[in-house]
């Protein structure tokens, strides 16, 4: 092949490259990755249309002449479908990664540490909403502490004297 770029315009020379490598592009890579790569749109089509791993790889086999394995095979599509999706999320706009409605949920006023001894036992669970998570908390929370004690009828609660 002739060396025609040394005699063509400076700015020329990325034209002729670009045709150059066009031309190579549709060249068989070198590689089994590669091939597969190039072939991957029809592989993916092929699977998604019902067509089981044996059958695709003999295909590859038949009409490509690529050789390999099932499991050299489904390793290069999982590949591929990885790559695929890491390019979606990197690709998709944002605005589809957001939710359509947006439900805005109201921020509750911080609780206190401890709630104070005053507090009101609630006897009623219709007293507090279903939806509240902290709901179960607050009612065990509320409740007077336990005195080990009157469980077990231990020692003097009440300050007499037993003796």
């Amino acid at each position: 092949m002739p060396d025609t770029h040394k005699t063509e315009k400076p700015g020329a020379w990325t034209v002729v490259t670009r045709s150059r490598l066009a031309q190579r592009r549709a060249e068989k890579p070198a590689t089994k990755a590669g091939q597969i790569r190039a072939l991957w749109p029809e592989i993916d089509a092929a699977l998604a249309a019902g067509q089981s791993m044996k059958t695709i790889r003999r295909w590859l086999e038949e009409d490509a002449g690529i050789s390999l394995g099932i499991t050299s095979l489904t390793s290069y599509i999982s590949r591929l479908r990885r790559r695929d999706r890491a390019n979606r999320r990197v690709e998709g706009p944002a605005a589809q990664l957001v939710p359509v409605q947006t439900r805005i949920e109201p921020i509750p006023a911080p609780l206190p540490a401890f709630p104070p001894t005053s507090t009101p036992r609630r006897t009623s669970p219709a007293a507090t909403p279903p939806d509240d998570p902290l709901a179960q908390a607050m009612r065990a929370l509320s409740r007077r502490a336990i005195d080990i004690r009157q469980i077990h009828n231990d020692g003097d609660p009440q300050g007499r004297n037993l003796i």
